[in-house]
């Protein structure tokens, strides 16, 4: 909960935040977000925009590249949802481990404190690029003062949903990898975009939050949901996780682009289950169920 000074200094002055990766699906929901709250916001972007908001500063962004200090100045607060997917670049790993390093050390020498969007992938026993990498990044921060928030399957209008679907109105069989026996969490979008300001603004909000609500489903239970919803009578079919991973391997090898990618498959395997009921009354947010975020995204 915000204390009586730091709801009245944030009604009188708005404040600057970063946004990294502000092309992608949840990089421009928090553009939107903190628009919308009239905070003054500075899009970092891989390749700008044809179609940009007037009131938010684009500035092209590349991880590789050094980054001016000057786009630092009087900013407040920064998200770094900026990530390279091994999928697009070998040296991935490397360029995503740089590249927030060098994010942690500008904002710790301009006093900016830094939400850092991880994942329940991010674990010890992660065998995914995705999920040992953003393991790596999360020890970078400093977690007296900095946030990461490690964040469950997000139920919103456009990313992994949007995804399923579109194959699921499109093709009447839907494959279970691993026979969907993985443990799911899910959050709604609206109310991670609020997880993320609370934990910006709030002084003795620091350290890692995992973020979802709390109920643990099956993926085949979601997918299951998600059809009948849908009106959509699907066959389900059992993969042996072993099976898509060399499927997806000799697809990728010959350049043919399937739905599904080795990296996917191998997050698929190690996803885990956390509790969240903790952190999410620390933070002082209440989560929607996924029953609840589906009603209003399929409206």
């Amino acid at each position: 909960m915000l204390i009586g000074w730091q709801k009245m200094f944030l009604m009188m002055n708005k404040p600057t935040i970063i946004i990294t990766g502000a092309n992608g699906f949840l990089g421009k929901c928090l553009v939107d977000y903190f628009r919308a709250k009239k905070w003054r916001v500075k899009a970092f972007v891989h390749n700008l925009l044809k179609e940009k908001y007037d009131d938010v500063v684009y500035i092209k962004y590349d991880m590789k590249e050094d980054i001016e200090p000057t786009y630092f100045e009087d900013v407040d607060f920064l998200v770094h949802a900026a990530y390279l997917r091994y999928e697009k670049d070998s040296n991935a790993d490397e360029i995503n481990l740089e590249g927030t390093r060098n994010i942690v050390a500008i904002c710790e020498q301009k006093s900016i404190k830094v939400a850092f969007l991880s994942s329940f992938s991010a674990h010890d026993e992660a065998i995914s690029h995705y999920g040992i990498t953003k393991l790596r990044c999360e020890k970078l921060f400093d977690l007296e003062k900095d946030v990461v928030l490690k964040i469950g399957f997000i139920i919103g209008e456009e990313g992994i949903l949007s995804e399923m679907i579109n194959r699921m109105k499109t093709s009447p069989i839907f494959p279970l990898v691993g026979g969907g026996v993985q443990p799911l969490q899910s959050i709604y979008i609206q109310d991670l975009l609020e997880v993320v300001e609370k934990t910006l603004v709030a002084n003795e909000l620091s350290g890692i939050f995992k973020v979802a609500h709390h109920e643990v489903i099956t993926m085949k239970s979601f997918y299951k949901e998600l059809a009948s919803r849908l009106g959509r009578r699907l066959l389900f079919i059992p993969i042996p996780t072993y099976v898509l991973y060399i499927a997806c391997k000799i697809f990728e090898g010959i350049g043919l682009k399937i739905p599904i990618s080795s990296e996917s498959v191998l997050g698929l395997r190690k996803l885990i289950a956390l509790d969240t009921k903790g952190d999410q009354k620390r933070i002082g947010v209440k989560l929607r169920s996924y029953q609840e975020g589906l009603d209003i995204i399929l409206k």
